[in-house]
């Protein structure tokens, strides 16, 4: 009765029948939104990593991406993130710790900071003499340095210097460890340790490549800063990617307790020093009120971990070993308003913050904080993430709150501007500190016009770093636009005035080389030698110096893209620079691979002074037909870079 009662259901209804199969199809359209809703809510997690100003002499200004022409002076701790402007003035010096490097700018030095997050590290330097080291580099991770006439591609940990001339024309590139890839308009040029690679000219063809490098006291600076970031015991207790870790070991001790692991006591600190009080608050970014410390050792203790009251003194707590913390403006619980009784005594809204402590959450103000980015902000701190979420309410007390110093109280208007704390600090008797009403938030005060002192450009200022954001088209190394850089529309000015673009191009839109990729030459694989084989070029090798050690051999570029299955010179351009034909290529040897022909570069030709419309395309030749034997080579000699074993002439 049964199987004849089933037989007699309808096809729509029966198991795998239409409806089963929508309800399915249903279900997994259901999972797939939810998985992209995710993802999305990730991206729009803010940058994991900031960077840090590590060391200040002389003057440092910032000027942040939505007022690129507002110079604001800043110093020690102070976050540097994506799209800020910095500039040093004249003999000055300054440097920056991002986690995974540093990177140093010496006196009357422009960069812009193009990129800088959990997987990217990019700079636009303008002008003046920058050195880069990258310490680590882990699969997915790009590094880049931009300047007005090439884009420098950093494959390997080491040490890097970068130097631009003042009218933008000139770069140079030094490899000291490591291992780079200078692209131009038509070339991608390996460059290895010991060598200096150079690029002149507002439409370079190729980087000039030479062997040894120069040192001078910036070099020696430079050596000097990178000793204090060699392996000390804190790194035994937080990752080296910590910003702010190196001077842990200088300005405190590190002891094991049963309830919170590793804790760190600064020393030298005052009997009643209580956390957040010396320093300030600034607007930076997105994350909007963020604490800026005074201490030298200020920036780790109060951007990662937990802060505890522990035998009379206050211990901050890193939490559980991460590789790559998750960088906060500020961890403190925020409490008053304009209804505290202390706000209606004073006549002004007053507000107060309190360092989280153990086992409390962090929940960012910011409104841009993921599932995944909640966990990574409070997991490592004993907070019980599966039931704490995001949608909890505040506690009505935090842990600290009746520790000495525990809570810091101003009134709002000492919030904004950059007003020191401990000069403006509001006394907070325990009784009215305990009626204070807990804010699910950073309290949002406006600031004062003028109160910040800013310079604007000219008069010795120079414009910001991103005004001079590279407009040159760089090679497609692949299908695709890999370590392309977009265009922009090119100003009318006139033949030698800097270049300048219309609109800001997206960091983001920028495709650098994967750190490691092989090089793809137009359809062609790429070779297994980690050294490609590349033709000699006499009229593009600078001859030998003695500045840099003479008697050294030359490694020559790469030849240029455009050229590459050409046995006619290109059609020439008006106005264009002239270029040196190199010998015709020969058929492939057995094994190799074939010439494929190039396709056409989109790139940016400035405008000619007397006015004539150059075109936007550069012509390119036709390609040569594939050899139907193999013969031999010409008798032009195949070279490759210098060994990286060679040692550098300084």
């Amino acid at each position: 009765m049964t199987m004849q009662r089933r037989a007699t259901l309808p096809a729509r209804t029966r198991p795998g029948g239409f409806l089963a199969r929508w309800a399915v199809l249903t279900l997994c359209a259901m999972a797939a939104v939810a998985i992209n809703a995710t993802t999305a809510r990730a991206q729009d997690d803010l940058p994991g990593r900031v960077g840090r100003v590590a060391d200040v002499g002389g003057e440092m200004f910032l000027a942040p991406q939505d007022q690129p022409e507002q110079w604001a002076p800043i110093g020690l701790n102070y976050p540097v993130t994506s799209g800020d402007n910095l500039w040093v003035g004249n003999e000055g010096r300054a440097e920056v710790d991002f986690g995974g490097g540093q990177f140093r700018m010496a006196g009357n030095t422009s960069v812009h900071v193009s990129r800088l997050d959990d997987r990217q590290f990019a700079l636009f330097v303008a002008q003046g003499s920058v050195q880069v080291r990258v310490r680590v580099l882990d699969p997915g991770e790009t590094a880049r340095i931009d300047t007005p006439n090439a884009q420098v591609v950093l494959l390997r940990p080491g040490s890097y210097r970068i130097d631009v001339s003042e009218d933008r024309s000139q770069s140079q590139v030094v490899v000291r460890e490591g291992e780079v890839n200078v692209l131009t308009l038509a070339s991608v040029q390996q460059v290895l340790p010991g060598q200096t690679a150079s690029v002149d000219g507002a439409d370079p063809q190729f980087a000039t490549v030479r062997n040894g490098y120069r040192n001078d006291d910036f070099d020696l600076w430079a050596g000097s800063r990178d000793r204090r970031y060699e392996r000390g015991r804190s790194a035994n207790y937080v990752s080296p990617q910590m910003v702010g870790a190196a001077e842990l070991d200088e300005y405190g001790t590190w002891t094991q307790m049963p309830e919170y692991g590793a804790v760190w006591y600064p020393s030298a600190v005052a009997p009643d020093w209580a956390p957040y009080r010396n320093g300030y608050w600034a607007e930076v970014g997105a994350w909007g009120p963020t604490w800026v410390d005074a201490a030298p050792w200020g920036y780790a203790p109060f951007h990662y971990g937990r802060w505890a009251y522990i035998g009379g003194r206050w211990g901050w707590c890193p939490g559980a070993y991460v590789a790559r913390p998750l960088w906060a403006p500020a961890l403190v619980g925020w409490a008053g308003g304009p209804g505290w009784g202390l706000s209606v005594s004073l006549g002004a809204p007053v507000y107060g913050w309190v360092p989280l402590g153990w086992g409390e959450p962090f929940r960012p103000w910011w409104n841009r904080c993921s599932h995944g980015c909640w966990d990574r902000y409070n997991r490592p701190y004993n907070v019980n993430t599966a039931t704490v979420r995001p949608n909890s309410p505040p506690p009505s007390r935090y842990v600290n709150w009746n520790a000495p110093g525990g809570i810091s109280a101003v009134r709002g208007v000492s919030l904004t501007d950059r007003r020191p704390v401990q000069g403006n600090l509001v006394d907070v008797p325990r009784g009215i500190a305990s009626s204070a009403p807990v804010l699910a938030g950073a309290p949002m005060v406006r600031s004062e016009p003028g109160r910040i002192p800013t310079r604007r450009a000219g008069d010795g200022t120079p414009p910001p770093a991103s005004t001079f954001y590279p407009t040159l088209a760089r090679p497609s190394m692949a299908p695709g636009g890999v370590g392309a850089l977009p265009r922009s529309t090119p100003s009318a000015a006139t033949p030698g005035a800097p270049l300048t673009r219309s609109a800001t191009p997206s960091p983001s839109s920028v495709s650098p080389l994967a750190p490691g990729m092989p090089l793809p030459r137009s359809g062609t694989p790429p070779p297994t030698s980690t050294a490609p084989l590349v033709r000699q070029a006499p009229s593009t090798v600078a001859p030998s110096s003695g500045a840099y050690g003479g008697g050294t051999t030359s490694a020559p570029p790469t030849r240029p893209l455009a050229q590459q299955g050409t046995t006619s010179p290109p059609p020439a351009v008006p106005g264009a620079a002239p270029t040196t034909r190199s010998e015709p290529r020969a058929a492939p040897r057995p094994g190799m691979a074939s010439p494929m022909p190039a396709q056409p570069q989109q790139a940016y030709v400035p405008p000619s002074s007397s006015g004539m419309q150059r075109p936007s395309t550069r012509p390119q030749p036709s390609p040569v037909p594939m050899a139907v034997a193999p013969t031999p080579m010409p008798s032009a000699p195949i070279v490759r870079s210098a060994p990286q074993s060679q040692a550098p002439v300084v």
